[in-house]
């Protein structure tokens, strides 16, 4: 045991770790119980003042991507602990190079004391045992990679005999109660899968099968698995395309099991990358089926291509135009005549409804043509008042300018700053009500930590506002290039794309069919009825 001689009182963070492989040796000498217990005893000893416990059981040691391990940083970044202990060092960490990081370079340069008690290292007091820490450390890590290496053969051996390792049980089936390595038939879900095949054998287009059984009332897989959403939406519980042609192409509905599609690009990455098809785990009867294969491969047959010759067609405002409603970039539909079925008329079609109808958005549409000559007609207007007289000039600029892009940056950058103050007030205020234990400090922690994440999300977007703002000032201030681009806007009898773009930021349509123009130039917002 070592001994200690000093007057200053550590106040410390005990560090407890427990990975999966641990707790399957059922091993009490490592066990959470025993390392809290081990690190009580060592600090009473020692004079050493345990703040709290840190606590990551059932995470690797292969990386440092751990709630209570980022939590035992973040109270040394404010200055909460200046000790860390842990029973040895392959508690802190088993990857050598990130742990030798923490324990000979940020510790130290936070004036942080680490112990590890069975290792017989402090660094108050180092008596040559840090010249082999670094050994250690990649003992720790080969063993780590050992343990990946089995786990990764034991995994393809359960895959080899049908079994089933995903965390992501197919829409259809669930983990049978005996065995949750097998699946079996969801009878709720089941038949729904089997309609999607029907409905798409019937000549149903995903998108229209995707709208029946949302209009059915039926949830999503997501939805109905009860994942967690990082943000709920107004299309959460909304069936997509995509779902359904992923259910539609997906062998697991005969019967074949396919794993094993995926590794990890290496040990210390999370990032995977796709296998070629000869290494993937394909086991044929592993499931019970719930569509037969032979209505399987008709719906996935490739469908004859034919001799149709699908034109693509460059709208003007294409790209310009939005939805006032939900934001959404329009799309353009070719929509016939209700008498005459050859007259083809392009209209502007708000694409969430397009897509999801259900109520999502609502059903508003502008023909082409007409929105066209509007906005033409407005731009000529404005420009030719514009270049011809100086005191409507000076006018149009004074009137309009608050309601131009520049002026929705600011506005929008003014926004975030005060958010950005008040985000501040009030992490402020949270480590007063902490000290005055108005609130634990669980949920400080879990306070703090979406306050972070706000301010953040905050900084970022000032950022990018002040580029926004900075840019368009640019613009505004250029009066030359306002001037060449107004000439060949006027003397253009058809203005292209490129010219049309330089003066419109964005047009929107609302569902009342009023259309606002945005202009990128002092000459903004105009409404009209």
């Amino acid at each position: 045991m070592i001994n200690y001689l000093t007057d200053k009182t550590y106040k410390a963070g005990g560090y407890l770790r427990l990975s999966i492989e641990d707790d399957n040796k059922n091993n009490e000498s490592i066990s959470i119980k025993n390392q809290r217990a081990f690190i009580k005893d060592f600090a009473l000893k020692n004079n050493i003042e345990i703040y709290d416990y840190y606590v990551d059981d059932g995470y690797s040691g292969g990386n440092f991507d751990r709630p209570a391990f980022r939590r035992l940083i973040n109270d040394i970044e404010n200055g909460v602990i200046d000790c860390v202990i842990t029973k040895d060092m392959s508690r802190l960490g088993r990857e050598f190079i990130e742990t030798g990081n923490y324990v000979f370079k940020y510790f130290p340069e936070h004036n942080v004391r680490y112990i590890a008690i069975l290792d017989n290292y402090d660094s108050l007091t180092p008596n040559g045992v840090e010249d082999i820490i670094p050994f250690k450390a990649v003992i720790n890590d080969m063993y780590i990679k050992d343990i990946s290496k089995k786990i990764k053969s034991v995994r393809h051996d359960m895959m080899k005999k049908g079994e089933f390792v995903g965390s992501s049980v197919p829409f259809g089936y669930k983990r049978s109660e005996e065995n949750n390595k097998l699946l079996v038939i969801d009878e709720y879900a089941a038949p729904i899968v089997k309609k999607i095949f029907e409905l798409k054998d019937s000549g149903k287009s995903e998108g229209m099968i995707a709208r029946i059984l949302t209009n059915d009332g039926i949830s999503p897989p997501d939805v109905y698995r009860g994942k967690k959403m990082k943000k709920v939406t107004v299309t959460t519980n909304i069936w997509k395309a995509s779902s359904v042609k992923h259910i539609l192409e997906n062998e697991v509905y005969i019967g074949t099991l396919i794993q094993g599609k995926y590794e990890r690009v290496s040990l210390k990455s999370k990032k995977k990358r796709l296998l070629p098809k000869s290494k993937w785990i394909i086991k044929k009867g592993a499931l019970p089926q719930i569509v037969s294969t032979e209505l399987f491969e008709k719906v996935n047959t490739p469908k004859r291509k034919t001799d149709t010759r699908h034109r693509q067609y460059d709208y003007l405002l294409k790209g310009l135009v939005v939805c006032g409603e939900c934001g959404k970039t329009m799309l353009v539909r070719r929509v016939k005549g209700k008498n005459d079925s050859t007259k083809i008329t392009p209209i502007y079609l708000c694409r969430t409804y397009a897509t999801y109808r259900n109520h999502v958005c609502t059903m508003h549409y502008y023909r082409e043509e007409d929105l066209n000559e509007l906005v033409l007609k407005e731009i000529r207007t404005i420009l030719i008042k514009y270049s011809n007289n100086e005191s409507l000039e000076k006018k149009y600029e004074t009137s309009l300018c608050d309601l131009n892009v520049l002026s929705e940056y600011e506005a929008n950058l003014k926004e975030y700053k005060s958010k950005m103050i008040t985000i501040d007030k009030v992490i402020s205020d949270l480590y007063k009500d902490r000290a005055n234990n108005i609130i634990s400090n669980e949920e400080f922690f879990g306070i703090k930590s979406d306050l972070e994440k706000d301010r953040k999300n905050c900084a970022e977007k000032i950022v990018d506002l002040e580029i926004s703002v900075s840019e368009a000032k640019n613009i505004l201030t250029d009066e030359k290039t306002k001037r060449k681009y107004i000439n060949e806007f006027l003397n253009a009898k058809n203005p292209d794309k490129e010219v049309l773009r330089t003066f419109v930021n964005r047009i929107e349509i609302h569902e009342d069919k009023s259309v606002k123009i945005f202009f990128n130039f002092n000459l903004n917002e105009v409404k009209y009825g």
